[in-house]
């Protein structure tokens, strides 16, 4: 293939509209690095824009990024239109699915290259090496095929995160990244810990990298300067709070220097747990300082046996209450989520999860709570038990993973729990959608609640309805029949279809605007009403 001017790459990330924009870290990393290398890079970001999008060109190569589920029957849809344009064009396909299953991903068709883990080191010598007609086998970190034969190569050492530079190219977006008010801020990479449904300890072994302290308010100030950015989230990583002594000197420091920021984060009970032991009081008063509005933890489960024995969270449910009480005593906002459907549950698990989130969410007016259904990834540890001893039959090929449902509402391929039990974990899932968990006595409660806690859910009367409903189901445990969910999610669907093409049109004006005012501003989009 022969280049008249700099040569191209083209970079596709292929999210869900369900979704909508997310920031591509790996792939913006990835653009940085090429970019150092001489190389133009556009980049195409499913997520909000189309395949109509698509440019072909005799790009040197395209890069897909992908993830189990929706996102890989879009990248092969992608794929589909830049080997119709020019066959000789390779795809090379990076993310956590083809890094986890390399030959799997090499079997189709379309596939010419895959990168196994990292791909910043990797993308520029596999870029070097096309440009130069080089022998691939000498590229660590990546699996190739040549006339069918897929060979994978040694991996490649995990990089510095301090070697990372700041100049991430978001403007590869376009009007995307400027509309938006929020940015990541990417400090570190992999877990050290063991979670049964993670994918971490096969794909990163475990291994926990940073960046210092210093390079992440380094960095903090250079988006602030540049973008004018003061909401920021460190949520677009594995696990912020690993290391609780780095955590405190970066937010010490935010208050120290004055920034007036706000931000939010995942976090471990156990990591918070040790944090509260080391600092004391102090911890939370600077998480609250220094702009921390919004924590994400995983609880799963309120069982130990399963906390032990199936999920391997090494965390205790102990923990769990003492750090939601630190939450609330905080003031901070903060999310737990539970997982119901683990291999060997039974209803008295189900059981202690439930009296779990009623002592966790009883009298706490900053919690929000999700119950989901338990979907097997590959990559790990409870993918691995439900095929060798629970007869699961999972995808084998990139166009069955595309089809995997993620969440599943479907009890069908539960092949680890009886049928009936099944069923109900299905059900449960379905309570997420709304704040099941809350005593909401009036519209004008549940609307405050969702203005000033979750907007994400729907602020019109029948989602007040709905909520009162699956209150009433989780307080009484009554599971059964949910029919409810499913034809409030059929009318929703309904009402956009009048909305877009009847009612905006033909309605006058002020009429389509109490319509607005009466459904709720938040329940006139689709997306605040997943699954079901």
């Amino acid at each position: 293939m022969a280049f008249n001017s700099k040569p191209k790459v083209l970079l596709i990330y292929p999210g869900s509209k369900s979704m909508g924009f997310t920031f591509p870290m790996g792939l913006l990393y990835v653009a940085q690095a090429l970019q150092k290398t001489g190389i133009e890079v556009s980049m195409l970001h499913l997520g909000v824009d189309t395949l109509r999008d698509l440019k072909p060109d005799n790009y040197l190569f395209v890069g897909i990024s992908m993830l189990t589920g929706e996102i890989i029957s879009n990248g092969l849809e992608a794929a589909k239109i830049v080997k119709a344009y020019n066959p000789k064009i390779p795809i090379v396909l990076g993310g956590v699915h083809p890094s986890l299953l390399p030959e799997e991903s090499l079997e189709n068709e379309l596939v010419d290259i895959v990168v196994i883990g990292e791909g910043e080191n990797t993308a520029q010598e596999l870029a070097r090496s096309l440009m130069d007609k080089g022998d691939l086998a000498s590229i660590k970190g990546i699996g190739w095929k040549d006339k069918g034969k897929v060979t994978i190569n040694p991996k490649r050492d995990l990089l510095d995160m301090d070697t990372l530079e700041f100049d991430v190219p978001y403007e590869l977006l376009g009007r995307h990244f400027f509309n938006s008010s929020t940015m990541p801020v990417h400090t570190s990479r992999g877990c050290p810990y063991r979670c049964g449904f993670c994918y971490n300890p096969v794909l990163n072994k475990r291994i926990y990298r940073y960046k210092s302290a210093e390079k992440v308010i380094a960095e903090i100030e250079y988006l602030h300067g540049k973008y004018g950015i003061y909401n920021f989230n460190f949520d677009y990583e594995d696990e912020f709070f690993v290391d609780p002594k780095r955590a405190y000197e970066i937010f010490s420091a935010v208050i120290d220097k004055g920034l007036k920021i706000n931000w939010s984060a995942f976090c471990r009970f156990n990591t918070f747990d040790k944090a509260i032991e080391r600092f004391g009081d102090n911890f939370t008063d600077v998480l609250k300082k220094s702009g921390c509005y919004y924590l994400s933890f995983g609880a799963e489960s309120g069982s130990q046996r399963l906390l032990d024995d199936v999920i391997l969270k090494d965390i205790k449910v102990e923990q769990i209450i003492r750090t939601i009480e630190r939450m609330k005593k905080a003031g901070i906002m903060h999310r737990v989520s539970f997982i119901c459907c683990f291999p060997t549950e039974k209803d008295e698990d189900l059981e202690q999860s439930f009296d779990c989130i009623e002592r966790i969410s009883g009298g706490n007016s900053k919690i929000v709570l999700g119950i989901f259904r338990l979907v097997p990834l590959p990559g790990t540890r409870i993918f691995e038990t439900l095929k060798n001893e629970f007869s699961f039959k999972s995808p084998s090929s990139l166009e069955e993973w595309g089809k995997y449902k993620i969440p599943s509402g479907s009890f069908e391929d539960v092949t680890w729990l009886p049928e009936r039990y099944a069923k109900r974990c299905c059900n449960i899932s379905l309570l997420s959608n709304y704040p099941f968990h809350k005593d909401l006595r009036s519209y004008k409660e549940y609307r405050n609640f969702v203005y000033n806690i979750d907007s994400s859910y729907g602020t019109g009367y029948l989602d007040y309805l709905m909520a009162r409903i699956q209150r009433w189901r989780f307080k009484n445990r009554r599971f059964g029949f949910m029919i409810e969910p499913v034809l409030f999610n059929k009318f929703i669907e309904l009402r956009m279809f009048l909305k877009r093409y009847v009612l905006k049109k033909y309605l006058p004006a002020p009429v389509y605007e109490r319509l607005k005012r009466w459904f709720g501003k938040n329940s006139w989009a689709l997306q605040n009403h997943k699954g079901g």
